[in-house]
This record gives C-alpha cells, sequence and structure tokens, in this order.
C-alpha cells in the first residue's frame, strides 16, 4: 500500500465516513458508561457497533479491527476509538497509515492507533479460566534481554504457572495466556516493535522472579532511547 497515496487516502475516508457517521451513538454511549446503572447496558452497545466498524476498517487492510477503550481515554476524552491489528505485524503499517489520515473528531472522542497498555491495576484483577482452573494474569512473570536476532528488540522469558496451558497453545505450552498478559502490560505496539522471540518456562507454584508484564516498559523502551 502507497503510503498516503491517493487510493490508501480514498480507501481511509470511507472508513472514517463510517466513524462519522456512528459520532452520535458512540457519545451517547460514552455518556453512558459513566453511570452505574446504565454502565452494563452502555457497554454492550459497544460491542454492537464494534464489528460494523471492524468491518469498514477491512477494507483498509484485511487485518485490521476496530476496538473501544472506555477503562483509560486520555485526559478530555470520554472515548478512545483504537484501530488494532490483533497483533498481527503484517497489518502493523496499515494501522498507523490509517490514524494518521483520521479527521478531526468531535471533542469527546479519540483516535488511537494499537491497543494501549491496560492500568496495572486492572491486569492485577484479571483472571482467565483455563479447563476450569482460574490463572492470574499477574502471575506471569517475565525477563528481557537484547535480541542478538532482532537488533532493536528484547527476546523475552516468561515464567508461566502450568495452569496456564491451554489446548490453544502453538509451540510453547502457555503461549496464549503468556502473550495475553504480555499484550495486556506493554500494549499492541511494544509487542510487535520492541519483542523478538518469547520462551515460557511453566512452573508448579507462581514465580518470584522476573518483572509482572507491565514492569517490562521501561526495559523495552530503552531501545528507542
Amino acid at each position: 500500500m502507497s503510503k498516503h497515496g491517493t487510493l490508501a487516502r480514498t480507501k481511509a475516508a470511507r472508513f472514517w465516513t463510517v466513524v462519522q457517521g456512528q459520532v452520535k451513538d458512540l457519545l451517547a454511549t460514552a455518556q453512558r458508561l459513566g453511570d452505574p446503572a446504565t454502565h452494563e447496558a452502555a457497554t454492550q452497545r459497544l460491542y454492537e457497533l464494534a464489528p460494523a466498524l471492524g468491518k469498514a476498517a477491512r477494507q483498509f487492510h484485511r487485518e485490521l479491527s476496530v476496538e473501544f477503550n472506555p477503562i483509560s481515554p486520555p485526559p478530555g476524552s470520554r472515548l478512545e476509538i483504537l484501530v488494532t491489528c490483533d497483533g498481527n505485524g503484517a497489518g502493523m503499517e496499515a494501522v498507523q497509515e490509517l490514524v494518521a489520515l483520521a479527521p478531526a473528531l468531535p471533542a469527546g472522542l479519540n483516535v488511537r492507533a494499537f491497543r494501549p497498555p491496560m492500568p496495572p491495576q486492572v491486569i492485577e484483577a484479571s483472571e482467565v479460566e483455563v479447563a476450569g482452573k482460574k490463572v492470574k494474569l499477574a502471575d506471569m512473570r517475565y525477563s528481557a534481554t537484547p535480541s542478538a536476532q532482532h537488533p532493536g528488540r528484547f527476546d523475552i522469558l516468561c515464567w508461566a504457572p502450568w495452569q496456564a496451558v491451554t489446548p490453544d497453545d502453538r509451540g510453547n505450552p502457555g503461549s496464549v495466556v503468556a502473550m495475553l498478559a504480555l499484550g495486556h502490560g506493554v500494549g499492541e505496539e511494544r509487542l510487535l516493535a520492541k519483542v523478538g522471540e518469547v520462551r515460557i518456562e511453566l512452573t508448579f507454584q507462581p514465580a518470584a522472579q522476573g518483572l509482572r508484564s507491565w514492569e517490562l516498559i521501561p526495559l523495552l523502551d530503552q531501545a528507542s532511547a
């Protein structure tokens, strides 16, 4: 895709036209998020709105989708629109380009490229259930070393409790939960741009060594310093 070429601009304009057609609904939904009495219904409404925007984003690039960030929007914003490639590097440049071509949005709405890191307190409270057993995402521990094979990136070692092993793991047992916690902690963009290889060691008890996922951010950002 030619960066900001005529075709890219035309396809981006179509996507943002769809977004602008949902602005009134998005702002009203964001307003209801702040009221405990309507928060659940408003969250459900966001789930209903996302597929149409995701379909429009895939017309720009097949790997893209759209989500919302009602947890930690930037100051002055009620709701953040997230353009994501779901951690697939093939869509990374397309995410950046589509967001770069965004028009000005009404006050209260913000657009962001990639899923941001989740607040540590959210990760600490998050669990996933695997084969009837609950695994706390904060129990995953990590270390990072400069990658010899991928300059500018860090290879990651994850200590994961054995309960984190799922039938969907590919390659390394525990990889699905390990990558979920890592992405939540460092955010999608760092995951794509700063992480090289990921290895996993299973433990019988939550590991005492290593860092929690969000504690990797200062280390990963050293590569840009």
